[in-house]
């Protein structure tokens, strides 16, 4: 009994070292790139662009997974959560330093192996073609007089956009209503519809909506203009201190093997040179 009890141990043994080898190098399956943002947004599109162009250099396919809520919280725990081999990773915008002091999850960028920064996003507010506030100080005039009445739309209680609109109650001294969503496409979509009166996102999400002649960007909540608005002036220019942009990024679980990292790296790096990323920095006002 001793003696079959052993050639079992023995066999599931190398089963198993049969399936590890039989796995090949790495990759060999499908990697998934986690999105903490709702599909549309710009989070979600620099994942999806990025994750073709890394395909080619990596010889597998890789799949954008949307995982949105909690200032990206959800996201955050899921992958740190997961094995560090290489096939789970995530998009990872600035709100990866916020979400524990905002008490959202227990988890930050010490939980992660940091992969690459990607880019750099200014924050606008826009309102629809249709409101009758032609001007940032129209709009402000509008909120001081009736205090608590309008409703500004962001990607997530505590995400960057939400963090502007709060700097930008601040900086001028309005008060207004917050709403979240679960990223900027949908608050976007909420405030084409006319259920909101104002939206903070980024530049690039804010756009196309612009040049479809549907939404009006009143300021550029930066120290300088947009280059995809420049004829909205940067809220500096009316005597108030900037927001702050966003930033974003890559990253895994922590403990990562370096050589499967050196792979990902190479491949996004090869993504960041591909027409597709370009041209969506140039389309969104990203600086890469």
């Amino acid at each position: 009994m001793r003696a079959a009890g052993l050639s079992l141990v023995f066999a599931a043994v190398f089963a198993l070292a049969g399936c590890r080898s039989a796995e090949g190098p790495y990759p060999s399956r499908e990697i998934k790139l986690i999105v903490q943002a709702s599909p549309g947004g710009l989070s979600d599109t620099v994942s999806r662009v990025i994750a073709v162009g890394m395909e080619p250099a990596l010889g597998v396919p890789v799949v954008c997974e949307n995982k949105p809520g909690a200032a990206g919280a959800l996201a955050f725990s899921y992958v740190t959560r997961r094995p560090p081999d290489g096939y789970t990773i995530g998009h990872g915008p600035v709100e990866i330093a916020m979400v524990r002091t905002l008490g959202f999850a227990q988890v930050g960028p010490e939980d992660m192996d940091l992969l690459c920064l990607v880019s750099k996003t200014q924050p606008v507010l826009a309102v629809h073609a249709d409101a009758p506030w032609a001007d940032l100080p129209a709009f402000l005039d509008a909120a001081r007089a009736r205090p608590g009445y309008y409703v500004i739309g962001n990607a997530g209680a505590g995400s960057i956009w939400h963090i502007n609109a709060l700097l930008l109650e601040r900086e001028t001294g309005v008060r207004l209503i917050h709403c979240p969503f679960g990223g900027s496409s949908a608050s976007l979509t909420a405030l084409l519809g006319r259920h909101l009166d104002a939206v903070v996102a980024g530049a690039g999400e804010v756009a196309p909506h612009v040049a479809a002649g549907r939404l009006r960007a009143l300021a550029v909540l930066d120290a300088r203009r947009s280059k995809i608005f420049p004829e909205t002036p940067a809220i500096t220019e009316f005597g108030y201190e900037p927001g702050a942009s966003a930033w974003s990024g890559f990253y895994a679980p922590r403990g990562l093997p370096e050589d499967r990292r050196d792979k990902l790296v190479a491949a996004m790096r090869r993504a960041f040179e591909t027409p597709a990323f370009q041209k969506v920095c140039e389309q969104r006002g990203m600086e890469p």
